[in-house]
């Protein structure tokens, strides 16, 4: 497997990507500030600010993921190019898996860098410019690390469902408007919590379908 990855290191420019994932976090951190920024009398609160976060990092990186799903996997069935890749004396199983290892590593590690990034740049503006209500704290960089973690995984569960809805029709088309399906459930499903996430259960049910999904879509629709 490792050295499936490293095939796919040197076939895919990945600095085209980070350089995407870098655009990303800079238009995450104007809309930021842009929101809180705005004409409202009521001041915006720490929380309000790491919530933006957590809803710019899902749009924008579950989208990416779905695109890159696109480009690396679904684009070769519709180009006849994977039939090349499956010409190699390796199981072809891997190859997809081997493709998909790198896509979400490669988001999670973004999403991660974006929500480090974002929040720094909200720091600094509270501290510079105080431009929010309440005070940075410890126990608050805690609860939003343990956040940013648990998100980042769902983030990268909801992108192996726009792997799963592309191979069953093997359609580009399919793939990135799944991204935004999922991204309007999970939107519905964290708004209707008191909270504002999803709970340990619903986030275990996430991980257990998505495991299940990817199986029988390698199992069943390789070919």
């Amino acid at each position: 497997m490792l050295r499936l990855l490293k095939l796919e290191l040197k076939k895919v420019r990945f600095e085209k990507n980070i350089c995407i994932s870098a655009g990303i976090i800079l238009i995450s951190m104007f809309f930021i500030l842009a929101a809180s920024n705005d004409s409202s009398l009521e001041a915006h609160t720490l929380e309000d600010a790491f919530r933006t976060i957590q809803m710019l990092m899902e749009i924008f990186f579950i989208l990416f993921f779905s695109i890159l799903n696109a480009s690396l996997i679904i684009s070769e069935y519709n180009n006849q190019t994977i039939w090349i890749l499956f010409t190699y004396p390796v199981d072809r199983k891997k190859i997809i898996l081997a493709k998909l290892l790198l896509i979400t590593g490669f988001i999670a590690v973004s999403v991660l860098a974006g929500y480090g990034i974002c929040c720094g740049f909200v720091i600094v503006l509270e501290r510079c410019f105080d431009m929010f209500a309440g005070e940075f704290t410890v126990s608050m960089a805690y609860s939003w690390l343990a956040t940013a973690v648990l998100t980042t995984i769902m983030f990268c569960a909801l992108g192996l469902w726009t792997f799963v809805a592309g191979m069953w029709k093997k359609s580009v088309i399919t793939t990135v408007v799944s991204s935004l399906v999922l991204i309007f459930l999970r939107q519905l499903v964290i708004t209707s919590s008191e909270y504002y996430r999803e709970d340990i259960w619903f986030f275990l049910a996430v991980l257990a379908a998505t495991g299940v999904a990817v199986f029988l879509t390698v199992l069943k629709k390789l070919f």
